[in-house]
């Protein structure tokens, strides 16, 4: 929430150096028409390219030349801010008038993280996409000078050890500036990785990592070497009073430790991991279908079975006859109040479907004569797991499906879209597994995975922010 009006911010904004004005108007062209008999200039400025051509009776000399944008970085010892500024570049009767405005501000001052925009005539809260089918920043220059040495010495941003920082530019700026104070104590307490990775955005779950984080670990992170993940899989497995096993890191990641049953020590369960080479992801599909089914995990046969794919069938083979279904379910149910709680559920599903239906559509298209749909409903996912006998309906993947956490797709024939072939599941925007009848290797094609690997591509340049939407084709060949 803005403590001024957004104009107050623009009036007050720091004032960049004419150094960076006289560079912006040096990367704008101009033009200079000429024949035998006479040449005209449309600017007496220096040190820009001219644009040089023949001057005939039929020459336009009032047109609308081009559009600029650039980006200045200007720090003081208590502020930073962001700022760019639009040049209109147009020729009226063979004479040059730009016209400039700052169009962005980023400001960080106090803890503060400011943003205002020119939005029409007025400036408001937001920054304003510069092109239309871009960002904030699409087709931005930046402008570089000693902004990056005056932010490690004398801004607030100065007890940073920017070394540890494989690279910083000015999108890193807002992040740093938000985290500087995680940053100082990690680097003051010699947890050098870690410090390292919340520097550069990467690797580090913010669900996870606050301050109090920070505090109750503090102990055990001082002088540590490991990164982010390597520190909470321990800390999760040393909280189950058991300690890593070497060469797990390879088939668990920390988030994988709490869908482990308690029924066995986690020591004796890496061990089992690491010899049986056991997927986890397979593994937890399994768990999930034995609550579905009713079964309890609380026996080590049944936790870590000698073979996991056999004890993964035969609980597949249940669940497909004993499929949850909540409209069967509450048929069977006497007790009303129970009854009106699912019917709610149920409601709350479909609508929160229909919401994540919407967001998903972009990934439907067609590849190499194959369809990649997304389901329009719950049950959708559940006869998809049910035509071809592998678990993609089990609650697990319906409730990650539907709140977001991964997204189903059904890969098809082009000419049989209502037939099964193939399940994809993407996430982290990666395909996190392609899977066939049964689960099986050789019952997906050759052609499905090499469509599938165009289909990924296809959708990262989907969501990338400086992709212009407009020229993106939903059919590819």
């Amino acid at each position: 929430m803005l403590m001024k009006k957004s104009e107050w911010y623009i009036e007050n904004a720091l004032k960049p150096r004419k150094t960076f004005f006289d560079w912006c108007y040096s990367q704008i062209h101009t033009f200079k028409w000429s024949n035998k008999q006479q040449t005209i200039l449309a600017s007496d400025r220096k040190n820009c390219e001219v644009i040089e051509k023949r001057l005939t009776k039929r020459t336009n000399l009032t047109f609308f030349d081009k559009f600029y944008a650039f980006c200045v970085v200007l720090v003081t010892a208590k502020r930073v801010e962001i700022q760019t500024y639009c040049f209109w570049s147009n020729i009226e009767n063979g004479k040059q008038k730009i016209k400039m405005e700052l169009s962005n501000l980023e400001r960080f001052s106090n803890d503060e993280y400011i943003q205002i925009g020119k939005w029409w005539n007025e400036y408001t809260t937001g920054l304003t996409p510069i092109l239309p089918m871009g960002g904030a920043y699409t087709g931005v220059t930046n402008y570089e000078d000693d902004w990056k040495e005056r932010i490690q010495t004398i801004s607030e941003l100065r007890y940073i050890d920017f070394s540890q920082a494989q690279y910083f530019d000015r999108h890193d700026i807002g992040h740093v500036y938000k985290y500087r104070k995680e940053i100082e104590f990690l680097q003051k307490i010699k947890a050098t990785t870690i410090a390292s990775q919340l520097m550069r955005d990467h690797e580090i779950d913010y669900r996870v990592f606050n301050q109090n984080w920070l505090k109750a670990n503090k102990s055990i992170l001082k002088n540590s070497s490991l990164t982010f993940d390597e520190f909470e899989l321990e800390r999760r497995i040393r909280n189950r009073n058991g300690k890593v096993v070497q060469g797990i890191d390879q088939y668990l990641s920390y988030k994988d430790i709490k869908h482990i049953p308690k029924g066995v020590g986690i020591v004796k369960f890496q061990n089992w991991v690491i010899k049986k080479a056991i997927d986890f992801q397979y593994y937890h599909d399994y768990i999930t279908m034995l609550s579905d089914i009713g079964k309890k995990a609380d026996t080590l046969k049944t936790i870590i079975p000698d073979d996991l794919r056999e004890a993964h069938d035969e609980a597949l083979k249940v669940y497909l006859i004993l499929e949850p279904d909540i409209k069967k379910r509450k048929k069977a149910l006497k007790d009303a109040k129970e009854r009106r709680r699912l019917e709610k559920e149920e409601r709350e599903n479909e609508i929160q479907f229909k919401r994540r239906l919407r967001q998903i559509r972009k990934y439907e298209t067609i590849i190499d004569g194959y369809a990649f749909v997304v389901p329009k409903k719950l049950e959708d996912i559940v006869n998809e797991g049910k035509m071809l006998s592998h678990c993609v309906g089990n609650s697990r993947y319906l409730s990650e499906h539907r709140d977001g956490e991964t997204t189903i797709v059904f890969v098809r024939k082009e000419q049989e879209k209502e037939r099964p072939l193939c399940t994809l599941e993407y996430k982290d925007g990666q395909i996190a597994q392609l899977q066939g009848y049964k689960n099986q290797e050789e019952n997906v094609p050759e052609g499905v995975k090499k469509a599938s690997d165009k289909w990924l591509e296809w959708v990262k340049q989907k969501n990338s922010p400086n992709k212009n939407r407009a020229s993106q084709s939903n059919k590819i060949a």
